[in-house]
């Protein structure tokens, strides 16, 4: 009998989770995306909240973060674990790690925008109008992130048919305009996290570990000849 799985995870994918969940009974743990502003301190609230949910009844738990700037580092579980095989939450997003790589390779300069991202503030402009302003002021705000995605071209929409489509495509819209980039939108599914929550977990997508094992940095990298494989594939 399959051990019963229990969920840690960002924000940013409370969403999508939850649409896959639906009415089931899976224990879900949503953690604010707030996490993310000091990676190095990241491991422990959700090690904690990993603690909560096994106590809560679960065997196993699933953790919805990538590597995060490496703020998954350490986390383990008396249970084992299983996670995304991602750097972050967009390979999760666009489907899979391997569209992220293929992606990638097409359009290196990309800023993508989800539900998830706005909900929680995560989009350029909101991060100059509530971060960067009340800190540099206006004028070296603006200056100094047009400078942070000099490099970048595009502002692309994750459509997953999750909330309100048409507001989150004008604020992606919003986002171009203001930094003299390209629209795109992309339409996307839910399949990366039916398979997070229902299984089956592939290698080159999800990472597992025993009881107590902790994750390490290697673990989210994928080879050369893996992303020549995937950014090549159909």
């Amino acid at each position: 009998m399959a051990a019963k799985l229990g969920i840690v995870a960002c924000d940013v994918i409370a969403g999508e989770l939850e649409a896959v969940i639906g009415g089931r009974d899976i224990p879900l743990k949503i953690l604010e995306y707030a996490l993310h502003e000091k990676p190095k301190e990241m491991a422990a609230p959700i090690n904690r909240a990993v603690e909560e949910i096994l106590d809560a009844g679960a065997e196993r738990v699933a953790v919805g973060y990538g590597l995060c700037s490496n703020g998954t580092v350490g986390v383990c579980s008396r249970g084992g674990l299983t996670m995304p095989r991602c750097h972050d939450c967009i390979s999760m997003l666009l489907g899979s790690p391997a569209r992220y790589m293929k992606m990638f390779s097409a359009n290196p300069g990309t800023l993508y925008v989800t539900d998830g991202w706005l909900r929680n503030g995560g989009d350029t402009l909101s991060n100059v109008e509530n971060r960067y302003v009340p800190r540099l002021g206006e004028k070296k705000a603006w200056k100094a992130v047009k400078m942070e995605i000099a490099g970048y071209r595009y502002f692309c929409l994750i459509n997953n048919g999750l909330g309100d489509v048409d507001r989150l495509r004008r604020r992606t819209m919003e986002n171009a305009r203001a930094f003299g980039k390209e629209f795109m939108e992309v339409q996307a599914d839910l399949s990366y996290f039916k398979a997070f929550v229902d299984g089956p977990w592939p290698e080159q997508d999800f990472v597992h570990l025993g009881p107590g094992e902790k994750v390490e940095g290697d673990f989210f990298y994928h080879s050369p000849e893996t992303f020549a494989a995937a950014a090549g594939g159909s």
